[in-house]
């Protein structure tokens, strides 16, 4: 080969692994990655999985209840043995076949076509998908509304410092009250305990496994048997008196004294011979057979977390194993073994903390199908776990481990973003017949009646950037889009859960076809639909959309329109000189377009005087951009709880880190006094009463 075929031969190499050598940038910039970018990753990506009885040697999107014709006469010469069995492993057909095999018509599911003559045998997963992903009968009759709220921020009277399950199920009976249909909440992904302050659920340490910090401990069963534990609990109202006064979760704090708590009733759930407790050891002693060796390894990384960060501190270089001692960061099994064997005890107690989180979810769970909340509790799914996580510590040839996903440079962000997390490795996934993602969603979907799938473009692609480099050095790699999508469809239908897919900013023309044939709802945010000075009419709102005015990275109306979050990134340093001006700028071309649009659909009359830089949000104006939006012709409409009680906040300052309390900031209402108020209760049912019937 010589010097000038060199650079098409890598080229080719890298697409066959699905990196991709180019691509256009945000402004229509036809950018070329660099050799040492393609030979980077063409290493990484190459690397197979291992030939075990989970080894795929191709997997098959098929529609459902359609015969496809299969040939194999590329891989086979002579007569074949075809062999389709079900995921519960019983045979469907067997035959003898020579080119090409007819399938059936098959119902939605998973199957395996092992294919074998004297010489070899290759194994095909099918995918057969559904026509769509899930649809509530509930939206077909009319649109449907709820309340979103990061489950932290809640304050009330009994919980000890952070919004918990107990919080959340008095927030579905109240919001039912009102006529709500879903309740919102952030990400419930198992985080770090040995670092609580690593408080980011979009960067956890599991996206599989629940984080026990939302726990209601005073409400478990053992709890209510363990008089001691009660005392003790006594003891610590001051205690639970400071965190709950608190302007900011104090996660520390928070999880010594819930930790201290179960510890103790965990004790007590072992000796106690109630016959409730008896009963309730065995459900758990159920749970630990069946979730197997992933448990064990979630409860494992537990007890070496703790014991390598005694100071509870860690950074992006040293969180979860990437701070732990050599021999720990990859155990053989001779280790692993033993340590199991040496922390038994310990072992046992995280993983009893995994059953009883999934336990009282599911309580509420069954609360709000009781309390008639229509769609039930609306999820989140993070892109991806951190570096540091249990996900990749336990499966680290499931992800390019050398590698993290972010954002290409644009004109916002010249030298793009890089969010810290590790991405799956397509060509292991694949080979692996995408067992881990089907059992990563359906870990989440069992619990939610909708799911938010954050960046759902990572489903089809993803910036890949290089360890130890910037996201400048990134490339675009693609996933097998098609078979996570149909995997996303057979999820959603089994699970009878309705899709949302996060899909801001730019999203590929094949992407948005695809998401449209499958009606996953698509993610609309008022502050980002400003157009040449107007937003849009009520009736020209998405249908298959959530609706929304802002998300968890945005400021709350108030902040909004009082600029408070370009005053904290200016405080910060975040923000400075032409660039906060030019955002202060567009913050008054934004606010000033809004209110031009309310006067314009007549949701505020011509002789409401005020423009952008004279009116203060007040409680009107509050109320009539929430019936504008209750009003709008999309079918999930989401209104956020800072919203309703007129709260100046920021949950997330995006580009902040230690410098701001992100994940942190409480709401400043107890949920007590929240539905007690009569501006908010006339608000809940003006919302309720404006959204429309199909």
């Amino acid at each position: 080969m010589n010097l000038t075929e060199q650079p098409r031969f890598t080229e080719q190499k890298a697409e066959k692994l699905g990196i991709c050598p180019s691509h256009y940038d945000i402004d229509g910039h036809f950018i070329t990655a660099s050799p040492e970018t393609l030979d980077y990753f063409i290493a990484l990506l190459s690397a197979e999985s291992s030939q075990s009885d989970a080894h795929f040697d191709d997997v098959l999107v098929l529609n459902a209840q359609q015969v496809t014709d299969y040939a194999f006469s590329s891989f086979f010469s002579s007569v074949t043995t075809c062999r389709l069995t079900n995921e519960q492993n019983e045979l469907i057909f067997e035959q003898q076949s020579k080119q090409q095999i007819s399938l059936p018509a098959l119902p939605v599911g998973y199957y395996q076509l092992t294919l074998s003559d004297k010489k070899q045998q290759r194994k095909i997963r099918l995918l057969v998908q559904p026509k769509t992903t899930f649809q509530s009968p509930v939206l077909e009759q009319q649109k449907a509304w709820g309340i979103n709220v990061q489950l932290y921020s809640l304050r009330s009277e009994r919980n000890w410092g952070i919004g918990d399950f107990a919080d959340l199920t008095y927030l579905i009976q109240h919001a039912t009250q009102f006529g709500a249909d879903f309740i919102g909440i952030n990400p419930l992904h198992k985080m770090y305990s040995a670092v609580p302050d690593w408080a980011s659920p979009y960067s956890a340490s599991s996206r599989r496994w629940l984080n026990p910090i939302y726990l209601a401990v005073d409400l478990l069963p053992e709890f209510k048997l363990a008089k001691s534990v009660q005392t003790w609990l006594t003891q610590q109202q001051t205690e639970l008196v400071r965190l709950r006064q608190q302007e900011a979760v104090d996660y520390r704090a928070v999880s010594d004294l819930k930790i201290t708590a179960l510890e103790q009733l965990f004790a007590f759930s072992q000796r106690s011979k109630t016959a409730k407790i008896v009963a309730r050891r065995q459900a758990f002693l159920t749970f630990v057979e069946q979730q197997g060796e992933n448990l064990l390894n979630q409860a494992l990384f537990e007890v070496l977390d703790n014991i390598e960060h005694p100071t509870k501190q860690a950074d992006e270089k040293t969180i979860g194993w990437l701070g732990w001692r050599k021999e720990w960061q990859q155990l053989s099994e001779k280790n692993r073994k033993a340590l199991i064997k040496k922390y038994q005890r310990q072992i046992e107690f995280y993983m009893w903390l995994q059953w009883l989180t999934e336990q009282q979810l599911a309580e509420v769970k069954v609360f709000a199908q009781k309390a008639r909340l229509q769609l039930g509790i609306y999820g989140d799914l993070a892109v991806q776990s951190s570096c540091g996580s249990v996900d990749v510590w336990s499966d680290p040839d499931l992800y390019c481990a050398k590698a993290t996903i972010g954002a290409p440079p644009d004109p916002l962000g010249p030298v793009g973003q890089n969010w810290g997390l590790p991405p799956y490795n397509p060509t292991v996934l694949k080979a692996r017949g995408f067992q881990p993602f089907i059992d990563m969603l359906r870990a989440n979907m069992q619990h939610f009646g909708v799911l938010r799938i954050d960046h759902v473009m990572g489903l089809f692609r993803l910036w890949f950037i290089p360890e130890n480099k910037t996201a400048v050095d990134g490339v675009y790699v693609l996933y097998p889009f098609a078979e996570l999508m149909a995997i996303l469809a057979i999820e959603s239908q089994r699970n009878q859960c309705v899709i949302v897919g996060e899909d801001l900013g730019t999203v590929a023309d094949e992407v948005r076809s695809k998401l449209n044939e499958f009606l996953v709802y698509s993610y609309f945010v008022l502050y980002f639909s400003q157009a040449n000075g107007e937003f849009p009419l009520a009736e020209n709102f998405p249908p298959q959309a959530f609706a929304t005015i802002g998300t968890h990275d945005v400021p709350s109306l108030r902040s909004f329109w009082h600029c408070k979050d370009l005053e904290l990134f200016e405080q910060l340093g975040v923000l400075q000189g032409d660039f906060l001006q030019q955002k202060y700028q567009q913050r008054v071309e934004d606010k000033q377009a809004l209110l031009n649009s309310l006067h314009r659909d007549q949701y505020l009359p011509d002789d409401y005087y005020g423009d952008a830089l004279s009116m203060a949000m007040h409680d009107h104006l509050n109320l009539v951009i929430h019936r504008y939006l209750a009003q709008s012709e999309s079918r999930l409409i989401g209104v956020q709880l800072e919203n309703l009680i007129d709260q100046e906040v920021s949950f997330n300052l995006p580009g902040t880190s230690d410098e701001y309390p992100n994940w942190q900031v409480k709401l400043a209402l107890p949920l007590e006094q929240i539905f007690s108020d009569q501006r908010i209760q006339a608000l809940l049912n003006e919302i309720n009463h404006n959204r429309k019937s199909l």
